[in-house]
């Protein structure tokens, strides 16, 4: 009887102890969820171990990915994003899409290896006029990088062809602005440029850039991140018409699906610890 008796207390035992074994593994599996049917777009620019205003050292951009991976983030591709917004598809819990603005060759060189790492992807915007002439003191990723990283999942988008500068808007020069959003001074006509003039600049700059991704990238989506962050009714609807279907911008905010414009969260600034990021990811996930 007491042979009978531990043994039913031993299997009793045994089948707690998987139970409490499978209910560990199956909570360890669960992700945590910050937030459904939103996603969150990061905005960075280039790295480099020195690092000032909008530069951030591998290091610390390195800390960022293994805090997005650690913390149960779903890094997606910028075009499945650009289908959640504009046709509501659909995106897994905690999506993140990962961008960098201007073409630094940094982003090759330090970024795609840590993001690797992870099987992270990104989008970068470039400005097509570096790549072209490579005419920049900071090294801009030349059309054959793209190519190759684009086989391996990355994209490449429009940060204007040449209107990434601030130009003067009066003869003095005392006075400055985005050249994206304003009638910029002429001085061999010693002028502002007319509304007329200022569109069709406008308007070249933007079929220049998307024929050379066109060509370069055969890419067949077509989106856009503002200079600066600045834009005004006029220059968008001329990006509209040169095929852009997703603008960037540079505002705060997690995205929902229904609109042309994304907000992105600053993410490349030194002055971002491990802690400073996790908070400003979840301050957008409750």
């Amino acid at each position: 009887m007491r042979r009978k008796a531990l043994a039913t207390l031993l299997i009793i035992a045994l089948a707690v102890t998987w139970l409490v074994s499978s209910y560990r593994l199956n909570a360890a599996s669960i992700e945590p969820v910050h937030y459904k049917d939103k996603v969150l777009v990061l905005m960075y620019h280039h790295i480099d171990e020195k690092e000032s205003g909008a530069t951030i050292s591998p290091s610390r951009f390195g800390t960022h990915m293994k805090i997005l991976n650690d913390q149960g983030y779903n890094v997606i591709s910028i075009e499945q994003f650009s289908k959640f917004m504009r046709n509501n598809a659909k995106v897994p819990d905690n999506a993140v899409v990962i961008t960098f603005d201007d073409g630094y060759e940094s982003f090759n060189q330090y970024a795609v290896p840590i993001m690797k790492k992870y099987n992270f992807i990104a989008a970068n915007f470039i400005i097509g006029s570096s790549s072209d002439k490579q005419n920049v003191h900071t090294k801009h990723l030349t059309w054959s990088t793209m190519r190759k990283l684009k086989s391996q999942g990355f994209s490449f988008y429009s940060h204007t062809y040449n209107q990434h500068q601030y130009a003067s808007l009066d003869k003095e020069g005392h006075k400055t602005g985005p050249m994206l959003n304003n009638r910029i001074y002429i001085p061999d006509k010693g002028r502002l440029e007319t509304k007329q003039e200022y569109m069709e600049r406008i308007k070249s700059d933007a079929q220049l850039i998307e024929n050379r991704l066109k060509l370069e990238l055969k890419n067949s989506n077509q989106m856009l991140a503002f200079p600066f962050g600045v834009f005004n009714s006029t220059s968008k609807k001329l990006e509209k018409d040169a095929g852009v279907t997703l603008f960037f911008t540079t505002s705060p905010g997690i995205n929902g699906p229904g609109s042309d414009e994304a907000f992105r969260l600053n993410a490349g600034t030194p002055t971002l610890s491990a802690n400073k990021f996790l908070d400003l990811i979840k301050k957008y996930g409750k």
